[in-house]
């Protein structure tokens, strides 16, 4: 047995695995009190196979704190409700730790309660548009770790089984050990040990509280990655310092400050980038260390076999795919939910105060919302009407239709006029470092395919086709995605005109001077795909900084030009607008470090063979193109649907071929009409 599925011990605690279910903000809670929503989604969960579920961001602080987000334990109100978490966890074999968390100068007086930010000194921050903290008294950090107490007590009554404490992220607890952040000229400023002595005095004071054997973890920002703030090397020094006090029990090593500017959980990140900031930590202390961040489970094996790290933290991978470690540890890994990196279902919710939930999982975190009495999900129960069903299109939501409706007993059949599933996601999977979007289409054909789902490649219908089977099905299901938009814009005979799904997709070549016409998502996807066309690989890059080929300023030129000139075109003056936030800016970042040409609030009046004729400011302009991509928008392909309307008895019509929308509405709509029939 690997390494990762074998038991470790926390303090005395036992846990069956080296799987850690991360802390996360899920935004479940009502005024401060756990919901049943929060029991079922923890509930599943641990069902799933974790060693260990921490539960994330408990508000200890009975004057400042957040409403809407995240529980709290400032009084045994709380407890009650957390305790109905605390024994759906117990009750599928999994402990549960409580991690208590303040934001210090990172929160926000418009969400909060309490009227002011408190914070080691008065440095305000962008992240949240620079309301200015203020410095805490000497007499205040003394409450500070009173109530950090209470609320340890509180969270043993409700049936916690560690405490963990927050650090990371940019939090309190990290605010007082950073040098930008802290400025004090009192006894919790200045040195290191100065800068970490709250929180020591704070493990000391639960440790009296909670007894040697009870345990108490510590989560820390391996790097803060934000220039004055702390390094990897002043992490260590500092998780060395906690480690020699006895106190701490482990330690949970995650990157990065919210307000860095760097990709610290995007797509772009590679798998387990951030595990040296752990490893490194791990050679200083002598208590358990472990390692989050883009976590898989096969980097997680590798990481936890060699002894990089004890134990392995994942947080998405259990919103897209409950049983995830129990499938891992069972070798049917193949059978699980990929999460692909997006942050649209996860974090950018979460950062509205909204319930977090993930695309490709319509059941994540709305448990409770789809279950029957008896505790069954939709895709868990079979139909009491099985029926025969032809599925048009093998894209996201013909896949998706697929596999639940087969999950309910159903038996369906799918056309598919390509040789390959997956639609549009082989298109959004095109651009560099964007490519686990094509994971979860692989992974619904895989599970269509071992549900006994028959896909046909290669089979183009027509109304003349469906009609001619129709006696042989009792449903009909179009999915057939959508086909780009072309402008009403005027183009000259034999101009170099491409659709962007075309560029993308390798059946359409460019010239050197490329001119994209639309800043959306499609548009600015593709400017990345061509403007990394002729820059280094990572394997090149490797080989050069191995052998010293070139200084660090000529290898970042050769990362960042390539062979191409790339502009787009847009008439807003936003570009990307429907990114989503968590994958946007890291994206654009991207672009401009490409030296891709953003051209904004302007009218392409004229496509001609030289080029793009555009209207700026009221003049016109020529931009002269080799190649001029479209990429103008989609619209439904529904011909076949409306061929056969009034045709067919119980015809419907799902995804883009309803409404050209996102993964996740694709998706939606697919699950909520299979597990209605």
């Amino acid at each position: 047995m690997k390494k990762l599925y074998q038991p470790i011990k926390i303090n005395q605690l036992e846990l069956k695995n080296r799987i850690v279910m991360a802390p996360m903000g899920i935004n479940n809670t009502e005024n401060g009190f756990s919901t049943d929503r929060d029991v079922e989604f923890f509930r599943r969960r641990a069902k799933g196979g974790p060693g260990l579920i921490v539960y994330g961001n408990i508000q200890f602080d009975p004057i400042r704190y957040n409403p809407k987000s995240g529980a709290r334990l400032s009084d045994a109100m709380f407890v009650p409700r957390l305790r109905m978490v605390t024994e759906a966890v117990h009750a599928e074999g999994c402990p549960i730790f409580a991690q208590l968390m303040h934001q210090g100068r990172y929160g926000s007086t418009k969400n909060s309660v309490g009227g002011e930010l408190v914070a080691p000194s008065v440095v305000p921050t962008k992240f949240n548009g620079n309301e200015p903290p203020r410095a805490l008294r000497h007499d205040e950090i003394a409450q500070f770790i009173e109530w950090q107490v209470t609320a340890a007590k509180l969270a043993v009554q409700a049936g916690f089984d560690g405490i963990e404490i927050e650090t990371n992220s940019g939090y309190l607890f990290g605010q007082f050990f950073s040098p930008l952040t802290n400025k004090r000229k009192d006894e919790y400023g200045g040195s290191l040990e100065n800068r970490c002595r709250f929180l020591v005095e704070t493990l000391a004071a639960l440790r009296a509280a909670l007894g040697d054997g009870f345990p108490i973890t510590v989560r820390v920002s391996g790097n803060d990655f934000v220039p004055g703030s702390c390094t990897n090397d002043d992490i260590c020094d500092i998780c060395a310092l906690l480690d020699k006090t006895g106190y701490v029990d482990a330690i949970s090593v995650t990157g990065g400050w919210h307000e860095a500017a760097i990709p610290l959980i995007t797509m772009e990140l590679p798998p387990a980038n951030y595990a040296y900031l752990g490893k490194a930590i791990k050679q200083r202390v002598n208590c358990p260390v472990w390692q989050s961040n883009r976590m898989n489970i096969p980097v997680a094996e590798e990481l936890v076999e060699r002894g990089d790290v004890d134990m392995i933290v994942m947080a998405r991978p259990l919103l897209a795919e409950p049983n995830l470690v129990a499938l891992a540890q069972a070798g049917r890994l193949d059978e699980a939910r990929p999460c692909i990196g997006c942050n649209a279902g996860c974090l950018d919710p979460c950062l509205k105060n909204q319930r977090v939930g993930c695309i490709s999982n319509v059941e994540c975190n709305h448990e409770l919302d789809l279950m029957d009495s008896e505790g069954r999900l939709p895709s868990e129960v079979l139909s009491d009407h099985p029926q025969r069903i032809l599925v048009i299109g093998a894209g996201v939501a013909g896949l998706e239709f697929a596999r639940v409706a087969a999950l309910r007993g159903h038996s369906v059949q799918i056309w598919e006029k390509r040789q390959k599933a997956g639609g549009q996601l082989k298109l959004a999977a095109a651009p560099p470092r964007r490519g686990d979007i094509a994971l979860l289409g692989q992974w619904l054909e895989r599970s269509c395919q071992r549900l006994g789902v028959n896909i046909l490649y290669g089979w183009e219908a027509t109304p003349v086709d469906v009609l001619a089977v129709k006696e042989d099905f009792d449903r009909v299901v179009i999915a057939t995605g959508a086909c780009p938009a072309t402008p009403d814009i005027p183009i000259e005979e034999d101009a170099p005109v491409v659709q962007a799904w075309d560029v993308l997709d390798g059946t359409a070549k460019t010239g050197k001077r490329v001119v994209i016409i639309g800043g959306g998502a499609v548009g600015i996807e593709t400017a990345f795909y061509l403007a990394e066309i002729g820059t280094i690989t990572a394997e090149q890059l490797r080989f050069m900084m191995i052998f010293d080929v070139e200084p660090y300023e000529k290898l970042k030129q050769l990362l960042n030009r390539g062979s191409k000139q790339v502009s787009v075109v847009e008439m807003q003056k936003a570009f990307g607008k429907d990114i989503n936030p968590g994958a946007r800016w890291s994206m654009m970042a991207r672009v401009r470090q490409l030296g891709i040409s953003l051209i904004s609030e302007s009218k392409v009046t004229e496509i001609r063979r030289a080029g793009v004729l555009i209207e700026r400011d009221g003049a016109a302009q020529l931009l002269p193109a080799d190649s001029i991509v479209l990429a103008t928008g989609a619209q439904p392909a529904n011909a076949l649907y409306e061929a056969l309307r009034g045709e067919i008895a119980q015809l419907d019509i799902i995804g883009d071929a309803a409404s050209v929308a996102q993964i996740a509405d694709a998706i939606r709509a697919a699950y909520t009409l299979a597990s209605r029939l």
